[in-house]
């Protein structure tokens, strides 16, 4: 019998979320840290990329040790990373140590994320076994909400107190808010042993009260499924998150807006960021993942396409907001494509290792954007990646759609373990 109230359960989850999601807001900390300490842009940039790089292989590599330390322990050391690497990129800026921010914020606060990421989308994904796509959705949808937030927040306190005092400010407040959240975070009373019928198939011990089973990184690596939401998550990440990265210039140079129009303009990517996480994952529900991810590659061809025949300024509003929500979506879509896939239990484990497909485009993304000063070349590459991965997806939509028929069994430490079941 479940104690505990779901719904309570999904704000706990959107506490922890909305807390590392000021991450995403982190180009409004460039102006007023390079006015501090005369760091350019570009050696600010490194921060953020590190932070996302961190991230992604914390979420991997540190998985099967979320599972079994449980999602209470698990949230309170994401927050004691994220708090401590804001303290200490506090005491970078006061000293003006750029090695030390890029350790404090990049590495350390990147792990936080990590921790803080993966934990509660695994927990409250299972107490909506129905919605398993609306409960992503919710839940990864404050990660956008907290970059609204902070973007608002940081640019006055630091006025007001200072860029040091601001970072540990927000270091205190969020780890507080962070620890209060995952105290209260509990996987559902499930069975903790799956019975086979077949005697002769060894039974897979789970233990879902610790976050579930963990499926091996060299099993993965033997499974075109996981390559296929690996490659699926990466191109579609890759396009969004360089328009994140040059938003406000991008808007200035094509149609000409002001600075504060651009600053606007950011905002409103933030929230349709955050929109598209919960709309588009609760489409999935009704859809399917892979016809949503068919969808994302679709619609964003078509968008990119348009932004290269360089549009009047509302077409290309909407055309880079459509785009933004499909990025957003892929994030809250994934969690459960992968549950419709590798099952509830592995879900945790197998997530990690895809989010390394966010690591590598948080560099990627960027990158590519900065190989042309014409606009038009970029739109018409990133139309390309995304039509590209729209034939890959067709290809493989025979093994994306559902989990094969037959268990896979593998030996890991001289142990029978069922990596999929039925």
């Amino acid at each position: 019998m479940n104690s505990k109230n779901k719904w309570l359960m999904a704000l706990a989850g959107m506490t922890l979320q909305l807390s590392i999601g000021s991450i995403y807001a982190y180009s409004v900390w460039i102006k007023p840290i390079g006015s501090l300490n005369g760091w350019d842009a570009h050696q600010l940039k490194f921060a953020f990329s590190l932070a996302i790089c961190f991230l992604g292989l914390t979420a991997a590599f540190m998985g099967s040790f979320v599972n079994k330390v449980g999602p209470k322990k698990a949230g309170i050391i994401g927050a004691l990373f994220f708090g401590t690497g804001l303290a200490v990129a506090g005491y970078a800026n006061s000293i003006g140590s750029l090695p030390l921010f890029y350790l404090s914020y990049g590495v350390i606060s990147g792990i936080g994320l990590g921790f803080g990421y993966i934990t509660p989308v695994s927990v409250v994904i299972k107490w909506f076994p129905d919605k398993p796509g609306f409960a992503s959705g919710l839940v990864i949808m404050s990660f956008a909400v907290g970059s609204v937030i902070a973007s608002q927040i940081i640019n006055p306190i630091s006025t007001s107190i200072g860029v040091p005092n601001t970072f540990y400010t927000l270091a205190m407040t969020y780890f507080f808010f962070m620890v209060i959240a995952s105290l209260y975070l509990e996987n559902p009373a499930l069975p903790t042993r799956v019975e086979l019928e077949d005697p002769t198939i060894p039974t897979a011990v789970v233990d879902y009260h610790s976050g579930g089973s963990s499926v091996p990184a060299f099993i993965l690596l033997k499974d075109v499924r996981f390559y296929g939401l690996w490659f699926m998550l990466f191109l579609n990440t890759t396009c969004g998150i360089a328009l994140i990265a040059v938003a406000a210039p991008m808007a200035k140079d094509i149609i000409h807006i002001s600075e504060a129009a651009a600053i606007v303009f950011v905002g409103f990517i933030g929230l349709f960021n955050g929109l598209g996480r919960l709309i588009w994952s609760s489409v999935s529900d009704k859809m399917g993942r892979w016809n949503t991810f068919m969808s994302f590659f679709v619609i964003g061809t078509i968008c990119f396409l348009i932004l290269s025949q360089t549009p009047g300024a509302t077409v290309f509003y909407i055309a880079v907001l459509v785009i933004i929500s499909c990025y957003g979506g892929a994030f809250s879509t994934i969690p459960a494509f992968i549950k419709d896939i590798y099952g509830s239990d592995k879900m945790g484990s197998v997530l990690g290792y895809v989010l390394i497909a966010w690591s590598a485009a948080a560099f990627v993304g960027p990158w590519l954007i900065t190989l042309s000063d014409d606009y038009t070349r970029i739109f018409y590459l990133f139309a390309g990646i995304l039509f590209t991965t729209c034939i890959m997806s067709i290809v493989l939509k025979n093994k994306m759609v559902s989990r094969d028929d037959e268990e896979t069994i593998c030996d890991t430490d001289n142990k029978n373990t069922i990596l999929f079941e039925n």
